[in-house]
């Protein structure tokens, strides 16, 4: 998971409504970066092609210094025991100086040294990412646009989203990281694991079978809320987790390719959901709400099975899920869960 998206074009104020509604909405790079992989190559390199949007990529030599501009790509390729010489900050959930908590944790235990950063919020910084010498740029969970696809691959192999912009699946941009990096197996092993984790916490809680949830926002800039839809990486992962989404959900009007349908909070009373989990931008935004009428006739929010979060790094841990995080985040939102099917959140 990377940074805020960037300019404010359409698909950028997409990115961001992203970023911001999942709650979840540095220094300038201008060395070769400190990262490099963590484990050799065990054999020969044969070429490889990743299929994406834009057409596709060939990799005609191994992977020695990659870049991540994606969400959660470098959080993938930390999983996968490579540490990128460059990635984007995280300005909303990072720390001070833009690393994400499990990054840091993770670069701790392979004994690795810190990336360097480079900030997209205003626009693809494609000369910085070049002065770090990239042989393969990742930007899978990205909105990248056909033009900044261009301008990096004359830098190096890029690898931009595979279907629709935000919207690649985990398991799928971990499957093309390891494709690209010449690690298939290691992917699929990674998959694997993954998978079967949130498995066994599905199978220790039998209940959130059937249960009927709906994930939400705020919609930023407005008072709506903006209710996930199918392909969204927090309803899938709820789903993984035994849940159904709430029909009325489908029911609602959304743009092409958005990833939430708004809903006027004049029409709360269409809410109707066993469970309600909602991300916040802000405490104060939070608070505003919960303290509100309105939200507080909704059945699931009466009844004691709603669950709200404000803290930036949980928000962006579940709103770009990878095998990074899951792990990272996942007993807190089950126990949550756990919580609201019961009545007791």
């Amino acid at each position: 998971m990377t940074t805020s998206p960037r300019r404010l074009t359409p698909r950028r104020l997409t990115g961001l409504a992203l970023l911001a509604s999942a709650a979840v909405f540095a220094t300038t790079a201008c060395s070769s970066g400190a990262g490099a992989p963590a484990a050799e190559s065990d054999g020969d390199w044969s070429a490889v092609t990743v299929e994406h949007a834009f057409g596709s990529t060939e990799i005609t030599a191994e992977p020695k210094r990659v870049v991540t501009i994606g969400w959660s790509d470098e959080a993938t390729l930390l999983e996968l025991g490579v540490v990128p010489v460059g990635m984007a900050a995280s300005t909303y959930a990072g720390d001070e100086d833009g690393y994400l908590p499990w990054d840091l944790e993770k670069l701790d235990e392979l004994g690795e040294d810190k990336p360097e950063l480079f900030n997209t919020d205003d626009g693809m910084p494609v000369e910085d990412i070049a002065a770090l010498e990239p042989d393969l740029i990742l930007g899978l969970q990205s909105g990248l646009e056909e033009k900044e696809y261009e301008q990096l691959s004359a830098v190096a192999p890029t690898i931009p989203y595979l279907d629709e912009p935000w919207k690649t699946p985990w398991q799928d941009a971990t499957l093309a990281i390891g494709k690209a990096l010449g690690r298939e197996d290691d992917a699929q092993k990674v998959v694997d694991e993954t998978e079967g984790h949130i498995a066994d916490l599905a199978a220790e809680h039998p209940e959130f079978e059937g249960t009927t949830v709906a994930a939400a926002t705020v919609v930023p800039n407005s008072t709506d809320f903006g209710f996930y839809l199918e392909g969204d990486a927090r309803a899938a992962l709820l789903e993984e987790l035994g849940f159904t989404r709430a029909p009325f959900i489908d029911e609602l009007e959304a743009d092409e390719g958005a990833f939430f349908a708004p809903l006027s909070r004049e029409h709360a009373d269409r809410v109707d959901t066993d469970v309600l989990l909602m991300w916040h931008s802000t405490p104060e935004e939070r608070e505003k709400l919960e303290k509100s009428d309105v939200f507080g006739e909704i059945g699931a929010v009466a009844d004691g099975r709603y669950v709200g979060y404000d803290d930036p790094a949980e928000a962006m841990a579940i709103s770009s899920p990878n095998p990074l995080t899951i792990p990272w985040v996942s007993d807190r939102l089950v126990d949550d869960l756990a919580e609201a099917v019961e009545g007791e959140a």
